[in-house]
């Protein structure tokens, strides 16, 4: 199947008695040291079970590789529907993303706190370097310093922290999937809302980065905290491109020399937001 870029993931046919089924395997490399990331995600779907999120059920596991020639890997239902970033009628993709997004952290469910410097890829404090095409490094440079306040304390509710376009699956407008379990945690929902925001900035525009923001304090009747809405959107670094475009795999065109850019105008927003 398309976009796994961590792992590979097959859809498989399997017939009995006259009747097909689509299931979907999972498999880490061998020889990686990648047991650990599975046995999350197979803990994290057991906590989602059941939610009313449409998640993928497990089948069975080999977290050993045992039968996998080493490989990690883990069977699951197949979810209806395909990663779409396409969209026909943006406003309304946008606002089925809030809408799933108000859903999940309405859900709750047992996680650990999120750290910020501990739980994410994000660099230190002291390890952030503006990007070499950024065309305004004032900005990088004063977002990174307000990264060096204390995080603030927020609500804490559910999180799927990969909450990405590519993580979710549509059919008919709808929808039909949320993928890639390997993260939970209780924080901030703005880390959630934040991290789909750089993505949204860097593949199409800051100004569709936006409308999620509004259409999710609208239906959530919250403000995002921006300082944490900023943490997320830092996220991003030189390397940025190269995982994006993994990650769509030629689904759509991906703009990598105006990515920057279009992170950049998101983040001196959400800077101008804090203060």
């Amino acid at each position: 199947m398309t976009g796994g870029v961590c792992s590979a993931v097959h859809r498989l046919t399997v017939e009995r008695r006259g009747v097909r089924t689509f299931v979907v395997l999972r498999q880490y490399p061998n020889g990686l040291g990648l047991q650990e990331p599975l046995e999350k995600e197979i803990a994290n779907l057991g906590v989602v079970a059941g939610s009313g999120l449409p998640v993928p059920g497990i089948l069975a596991a080999d977290v050993a590789g045992a039968a996998t020639g080493g490989s990690p890997s883990l069977l699951m239902t197949r979810l209806p529907g395909h990663v779409d970033l396409n969209p026909a009628e943006p406003r309304s993709w946008l606002t089925r993303i809030a809408e799933i997004a108000v859903s999940l952290h309405s859900l709750d469910l047992p996680a650990k706190t999120f750290r910020p410097w501990t739980d994410s890829w994000i660099a230190p404090r002291d390890g952030f370097r503006v990007p070499a095409d950024a065309r305004k490094p004032a900005v990088w440079k004063a977002a990174f310093g307000a990264m060096s306040a204390p995080p603030p304390k927020d609500t804490a509710v559910f999180l799927h922290c990969d909450l990405l376009p590519v993580n979710l699956l549509w059919s008919r407008g709808r929808i039909t999937g949320l993928t890639d379990w390997n993260s939970i945690h209780r924080g901030s929902r703005a880390i959630d809302i934040g991290h789909c925001r750089r993505y949204l900035a860097a593949l199409y525009s800051p100004d569709w980065a936006e409308q999620l923001r509004s259409l999710y304090e609208s239906m959530a009747g919250v403000t995002l905290n921006p300082w944490w809405d900023l943490y997320a959107l830092l996220h991003y670094d030189d390397t940025g491109s190269k995982w994006i475009r993994g990650q769509v795999a030629g689904r759509r065109p991906v703009d990598v020399p105006g990515m920057t850019a279009r992170v950049e105008t998101a983040v001196e927003t959400a800077l101008q937001r804090l203060g």
